[in-house]
């Protein structure tokens, strides 16, 4: 399981959770429907700050967004917790030498 995978999967499971919709989200982050719709396919991925948005708006931590649990809550192998360490590391990398 991917990074992204990772994060779509909490994502919806904290949107269902919530019983918020798309759209609810979307205005509850500032943003449109189509685009919260095209990171929950998996065609874009949130920015830090869109990350930091969505988390406040299913008010739960940045972090649980990425925890390495499968959708159906079993805890992960180590080979794919370490696939998502060094998408984070690689991420993280990305973003500070923007700047």
């Amino acid at each position: 399981m991917t990074f992204q995978e990772i994060f779509i999967i909490n994502l919806k499971i904290f949107r269902k959770n919530r019983g918020i919709s798309q759209a609810r989200l979307a205005e509850l982050c500032k943003s449109s429907q189509a685009y919260i719709a095209e990171i929950e396919v998996g065609k874009k991925f949130p920015s830090p700050n869109m990350i930091e948005r969505i988390a406040s708006a299913l008010d739960v931590e940045s972090y649980r967004l990425f925890q390495d649990r499968a959708e159906d809550g079993r805890a992960l192998s180590p080979s794919q917790r370490e696939e998502i360490i060094c998408s984070l590391h690689d991420v993280t990398f990305k973003i500070l030498n923007q700047y």
